[in-house]
């Protein structure tokens, strides 16, 4: 969310706001923004990071499928509320067994403990002594203890100011965070708190984006504090400045709280935000989003990046976007409608509803909520929802599997419900009333996330729920997660299936008996097929590649398997290959894309890749491309078969072709030899058109497979007479589009002519 007068720094104007607030970026001379081709899909880039369209390289590291969001000791705060007159409420959510709740404060001294009955909820207040003021520390850190596993809800609430959020069990904590703000029109109080869940003293290092006071002393960018967290104790920063960004190492696992004191994205009262944050070992790379409300305004996703060189491909109905992310830095888009977000590295996602008015409430406030990824969705959940407000459940899940979900004992069907589809996922809003109440949510086989939110006239709340509920797990099918991935599939189950089998880590392999699971935690095996081996096979199919493998648990010194789980990936070739893998959630079959990267270099050694934009060239200087579609795999085949240049971000926009159905039509193009086939490399010599300042370039790939050879890839050039009856007798593969750009220019000297291409 940008606010008038605090633009991300990308260099562009802002202009007026929508009815929530929204403030629409307009790109400047010499910058770029994130659209491409619509102005539905707006992203709001902030400072110094390149919007770019290519992809990315495999991941680097995986985020931890651990997540649960049941446990039996947690810690939260009662983060600063702008009405000093805030209650904090505790909605304790049982299980199948009675719990004895314990909640504690050491200062103010506070302890109560309670009787939670098996399969029920209830409610502990905090009074506003416990709210935590300004930039201090405090020993009001909330703890939660229970003798069994318990879900909480906390909501921070006072009339007309009020967020919830799913307290996050201490088995889930991390020791690195990056802080998310917002910005909105005035009244802009951001904040982040940093509690200590356990009984030992925690060093935390703080490095600061935007401005953070701590001890009288404000630190910049990029500069870093560090301070001693005692046991119990909690510490809350404010600022005028948006942090997002800010990074929070700590020695040992933390709780950090993130959001705004007040917030104001229209011209109606301040509200109050708030979210637990995720640590990064428990990001995600593919998230699916819906639109939580049909609504007068438009919502904000943010997406973080933890890693330099991320790469984040999103895909809407409006359009794509790529964006290149550095370790630390955003990206804040509307929502428009169902969107996708494929990720080379581990990304946080968190949505922001601006607010606004439907046809149940006039007007409501805005709240923030954490994006669940796929990978964290599950069979089974227990939520609550809060009294006097119109309260919704959203469901999301692989298609499907919404069909045959149970709420409360009857099926969906039973209830008032809206479903959006998109790609794989289905959406379904379900309302449910404006009664206080507790309610089950089950599916026999398949997987699911929620978003349990509630508006009413100027006030809202929101929590999500992803992760398993933390009891012992008898059926692999209902626990793992499995994700195709662009070079291997990743198959991940909880530890508990092979105590029950009677085998252990080491017996469990893939065809090749040598490629072996391994311990990703006390909780959690994993193992991983790459493509190219471990006896993984690949078949042609009608469109698509198709990889597969078998995970077998065997009893050691016989032929005897007590567990064989069949993987396998349909990475298809019939839509855009720049999306990144998609995930199912409900069986172990994954359509996937593979990953292909457009890039411009600036030497024919193809070892000094152009990584900003926009890229500033000289006239009739030369040019080097590199397609690559990044795979394990050696039969893949990669083609370009079309290229032309626009100086709009639309290639029928005076189009210069300079491929076309793979024939070369610019005589300075050249090829590069390969030994690779999943890469290819040409030349051309730059290019501007008259009365226009950038060249954008636009290139449509083709991938093949050796195994159908000959196929169209080691056909090379075919003349447009002969395309028709050629593709009328191979099975069609419909190319990838890719655009990269745009290329600047600098001003020419006096009494030079730059040379043009002409305009058409």
């Amino acid at each position: 969310m940008m606010e008038a007068g605090e633009g991300d720094g990308v260099g562009g104007v802002l202009q007026g706001a929508d009815p929530a607030g929204l403030v629409q970026y307009v790109p400047q001379a010499g910058n770029i923004d994130c659209v491409k081709e619509n102005k539905a899909l707006r992203a709001h880039v902030p400072p110094g990071d390149s919007a770019r369209r290519l992809t990315g390289p495999r991941p680097s590291f995986t985020g931890s499928t651990g997540l649960i969001i049941s446990g039996r000791r947690f810690v939260t705060v009662f983060l600063e509320n702008h009405s000093s007159s805030a209650v904090l409420t505790l909605n304790i959510i049982t299980y199948d067994k009675t719990a004895n709740v314990n909640v504690s404060v050491h200062s103010p001294p506070f302890h109560r403990s309670q009787t939670v009955a098996a399969s029920s909820s209830a409610i502990i207040n905090l009074e506003p002594p416990y709210m935590l003021k300004g930039n201090d520390v405090s020993r009001k850190a909330i703890v939660i203890t229970s003798d069994v596993d318990i879900s909480v809800v906390v909501l921070n609430t006072r009339y007309n100011t009020q967020d919830a959020f799913l307290s996050l069990p201490v088995a889930n904590l991390g020791t690195t965070y990056y802080v998310i703000t917002y910005n909105g029109f005035k009244s802009n109080q951001r904040q982040f708190a940093v509690a200590n869940p356990g009984v030992e003293r925690v060093p935390v290092t703080v490095t600061v984006a935007g401005l953070v006071e701590y001890n009288a002393t404000e630190y910049a960018d990029d500069q870093t504090f560090s301070f001693v967290l005692e046991p119990s104790q909690a510490v809350q920063f404010q600022g005028e400045v948006d942090m997002t960004g800010t990074k929070i190492v700590s020695a040992k696992p933390v709780a950090v709280f993130s959001g705004n004191r007040c917030i104001m994205l229209s011209s109606a009262d301040c509200d109050h935000i708030a979210e637990q944050l995720h640590p990064v070992t428990k990001w995600s790379y593919s998230y699916a989003i819906f639109p939580l409300l049909d609504k007068d305004s438009l919502d904000i996703v943010t997406i973080m990046a933890a890693e330099n060189d991320t790469t984040v491909n999103v895909y809407s109905i409006e359009g794509s976007v790529n964006v290149f992310l550095r370790e630390g830095s955003h990206v804040n888009l509307t929502v428009t409608g169902g969107m996708i977000v494929n990720s080379a590295k581990a990304v946080m996602v968190a949505y922001l509803s601006t607010g606004g008015s439907t046809s149940l409430v006039q007007s409501f406030d805005p709240f923030l909520v954490n994006v669940i990824p796929p990978a964290y969705f599950s069979a089974h959940y227990v939520f609550v929802t809060i009294a006097n407000f119109y309260n919704y459940v959203l469901i999301v899940s692989s298609t499907p599997a919404s069909d045959h979900i149970i709420l409360d004992g009857k099926p969906l069907a039973s209830f008032q419900t809206e479903n959006t589809t998109f790609w794989d996922f289905t959406a379904t809003r379900v309302y449910l009333g404006k009664t206080a109440s507790r309610y089950v949510i089950f599916h026999a086989e398949s997987l699911f996330g929620i978003y349990v939110y509630g508006i009413a006239r100027g006030e809202s709340y929101a929590y999500s729920m992803g992760g398993k509920k933390n009891i012992s797990i008898v059926d692999v099918k209902k626990s793992a997660n499995f994700v195709c991935l662009s070079q291997a599939a990743e198959y991940t189950f909880p530890s508990s299936v092979l105590a029950s089998a009677g085998i252990t880590v080491s017996d469990v392999h893939l065809i090749d008996p040598t490629c072996r699971a391994h311990q990703q935690d006390e909780n959690w095996i994993i193992i991983t097929a790459p493509f190219d081996s471990c006896g993984t096979t690949v078949s042609n199919e009608t469109g698509k590649i198709v990889y597969m493998n078998t995970v077998y648990g065997s009893i050691p010194r016989t032929p005897i398997h007590r567990l064989e789980i069949e993987l396998k990936c349909e990475m298809s070739l019939n839509e855009s290959i720049t999306m990144g893998f998609m995930l199912q959630t409900n069986h172990l079959v994954r359509f996937g894309h593979y990953n292909v990267s457009f890039r411009f270099f600036r030497s024919v050694n193809f070892n000094d890749p152009i990584m900003q934009f926009p890229y500033q060239a000289e006239l009739n200087g030369t040019l080097f491309v590199q397609m690559e579609a990044e795979t394990a795999d050696m039969g893949v085949q990669i083609f370009t078969d079309t290229c032309v240049s626009a100086p709009l971000l639309n290639s029928n926009h005076l189009p210069y072709i300079i491929l076309q159905n793979g024939c070369v039509n610019d005589e300075t193009f050249k090829s590069y030899k390969t030994n690779d086939p999943r890469k290819q490399r040409f030349s051309f010599h730059v290019f501007k058109f008259e009365d226009f300042p950038q060249v954008y370039i636009f290139c449509d790939i083709i991938l093949c497979h050796s195994n159908s050879s000959p196929n169209r890839c080691e056909r090379g050039c075919i003349p447009t007479r002969r395309k028709r009856d050629l593709r009328s007798a191979e099975s069609k593969v419909k190319a990838a589009h890719l655009s990269q750009g745009p290329i600047v220019f600098p001003a020419s000297p006096l009494g030079v002519l730059p040379f043009l291409r002409p305009s058409f």
